[in-house]
């Protein structure tokens, strides 16, 4: 039922609660607020109550991330699909990173992250991993690599037109295996099939929807199963239609 499981939830929460303190670096800021409601779940409408600490990734007081349900559901198979050299742009608080790290099936990790200050933030809570290699600067103008699994972190719980955009750009600039981006199962899973049929879809975005709509079921919660605007949704994948099918 992972993810979906909110034993398995907590039990993330509570980990990275005790690894990640409160701190602030420039502009940036780690806050943990205790929240009873409006814990939002991925793809689904959460009306449980909670009672539980929540890491927050601040700048300028504006939240860009948390480390909440909708995090960890909306990562999980990100970090199960994620082989061999593991490239990832956007560091957020390291959950994901480290979520990757631990895995015997990953040789290492690249992590793009353009804010000194975030990764100042990064250091204050996590020791040295020969597997991660932080590299600061922008990811759109990184040198050329060969990765086999590729993870695009930097969009805020939003779908845009910008995941295409960046889809073509990074595989542009290096070599990638498979692709991924925050959100993925989501769109997929919104998309109509008429529409879809036409499209050449990779496999591993495929196969992170099946599994994660599959869980989505068994765990019951496919009952407030909420798709994305539709429009928009068509929007973004006949634009997605150009780049793959372009690359068949």
């Amino acid at each position: 039922m992972k993810p979906y499981n909110k034993e398995f939830v907590f039990q993330v929460m509570k980990k990275y609660n005790e690894l990640i303190n409160e701190g602030t670096s420039g502009n940036y800021r780690i806050v943990k607020n205790v929240v009873e409601e409006n814990l939002q779940g991925y793809m689904y409408e959460n009306k449980e109550q909670y009672d539980i600490s929540v890491i927050q990734l601040l700048k300028d007081n504006v939240s860009l991330m948390r480390l909440s349900p909708k995090e960890i559901e909306s990562s999980y198979e990100t970090i199960k699909f994620a082989k061999g050299k593991v490239g990832i742009v956007g560091l957020g608080i390291g959950y994901v990173v480290q979520e990757i790290a631990k895995k015997n099936s990953v040789e290492e990790v690249t992590v793009y992250e353009i804010s000194e200050d975030v990764i100042e933030l990064y250091n204050q809570n996590f020791t040295k991993n020969e597997k991660i290699k932080i590299i600061k600067g922008d990811a759109f103008k990184a040198e050329n690599q060969k990765f086999d699994f590729f993870y695009v972190d930097i969009y805020e719980y939003k779908l845009t037109s910008k995941v295409v955009k960046d889809y073509k750009i990074f595989n542009e600039l290096h070599e990638i295996e498979e692709y991924s981006f925050w959100g993925l199962e989501h769109f997929l899973l919104s998309c109509k099939y008429e529409d879809i049929v036409w499209v050449y879809i990779p496999e591993n975005w495929i196969s992170m929807s099946k599994k994660i709509y599959e869980s989505l079921d068994s765990s019951g919660y496919i009952k407030t199963y909420r798709p994305l605007e539709e429009n928009k949704v068509r929007e973004i994948l006949m634009q997605f239609k150009e780049v793959l099918n372009a690359d068949m």
